[in-house]
């Protein structure tokens, strides 16, 4: 049998095992996920060596984007649904993203607070917004939900493990604008497949 065999004999297999969406899901994760996790690993360093600010002052920045990131989970959890839907909350949420990122690769500090509170508005409310989203897929008894939910999961390593990699790179030359603008993009990639899929 043929590679190209193979591959479409794993696709119409998953596609009769998992409903629509689930595949574009497992993608958007991958790719939503890159740009916190590139500020994760290297925001501190990015306030010390890049902007040089102050110690105290970057760590206070760090710790405060980590607990606001998650803190705001609480609040796309009960807009999504009820001011918007799930989709439109993650696009939303996208877009904040990628413009805050942008931001934020400005060598500049009232440029990094303006962007970080632009990208926590965004990675604020779309978290809960994904995995609602996949829980709409299926019924309330599908055991498939948990295999789905896995994929989910695997999606959200795999982004964190290349953004992790990603900026090790560029921390090494100190290139903390390409390596922004290198997750606004990755950004820019889920949203657009959020848009090519929303139906």
């Amino acid at each position: 049998m043929s590679d190209q065999a193979t591959r479409k004999s794993f696709l119409s297999r998953y596609q009769d095992v998992m409903p629509t969406g689930a595949g574009a899901l497992f993608l958007i994760q991958i790719f939503a996920t890159l740009g916190f996790s590139v500020l994760y690993s290297t925001l501190i360093l990015y306030a010390t060596k890049g902007l040089h600010l102050d110690d105290i002052l970057a760590t206070s920045i760090t710790g405060s984007f980590i607990a606001l990131n998650y803190f705001l989970h609480l609040l796309g959890g009960y807009v999504g649904g009820r001011l918007l839907s799930n989709r439109s909350l993650f696009g939303v949420g996208m877009v904040c993203q990628v413009v805050g990122l942008a931001l934020i690769s400005v060598p500049d500090s009232s440029h990094l607070l303006w962007g970080l509170s632009t990208f926590l508005a965004g990675s604020g409310i779309n978290m809960t917004c994904i995995n609602c989203m996949v829980t709409q897929l299926f019924e309330p008894h599908d055991k498939r939900r948990e295999a789905a939910f896995l994929w989910n999961y695997s999606g959200m390593n795999i982004g964190f493990f290349v953004a992790v990699g990603v900026s090790a790179f560029f921390q090494l030359y100190h290139a903390f604008k390409s390596l922004f603008l290198f997750s606004s993009v990755g950004n820019l990639v889920a949203l657009l497949i959020v848009l090519y899929y929303y139906r």
